[in-house]
Formats: C-alpha cells, sequence, structure tokens
C-alpha cells in the first residue's frame, strides 16, 4: 500500500462520462470523490484504480461499441 506521499494523480480514474458513472454505480462500484472542475466547471467522479474497474470500463465500451477506448492504465 502506498503512504499518502507515493499517490499521485495517476492512481486514480477521472471520469467526466454520466453515463459511465451511473454504469459503474450499478455494477457496484463507487467513486472516491465527485466534485466540479476548476477549469471548465464539468462534474466529475474520481475512482481508484484497480482491475475491477479496468473490466468494467472495459465492458462498458464494448457495449456501447468503443472497444478501442477501453484502457484505463
Amino acid at each position: 500500500m502506498k503512504t499518502f506521499d507515493e499517490i499521485t494523480n495517476r492512481d486514480f480514474f477521472y471520469c467526466y462520462d454520466n453515463r459511465l458513472t451511473q454504469f459503474l454505480t450499478e455494477k457496484g462500484i463507487k467513486y472516491f470523490l465527485k466534485a466540479k472542475s476548476m477549469k471548465d466547471n464539468k462534474v466529475f467522479a474520481m475512482y481508484k484504480k484497480n482491475k475491477e474497474l479496468t473490466l468494467a470500463i472495459h465492458e462498458y465500451m464494448v457495449s456501447i461499441g468503443r472497444e478501442e477506448k477501453s484502457r484505463v492504465y
């Protein structure tokens, strides 16, 4: 497990897609934080990257016909 000082933005997935966020919620995957971007005021959900998240995002992308865009890491 990483210490606080070792955690970086690369450890998280930032989701600006409301449909994907809803899909992940329905799969039982909870976001770590939900906020608005200071840059453009868009709402995003922040998830800790892990295998379960990666597989769920891949499943979602396949279901909408965008399998090539399903890479989180």
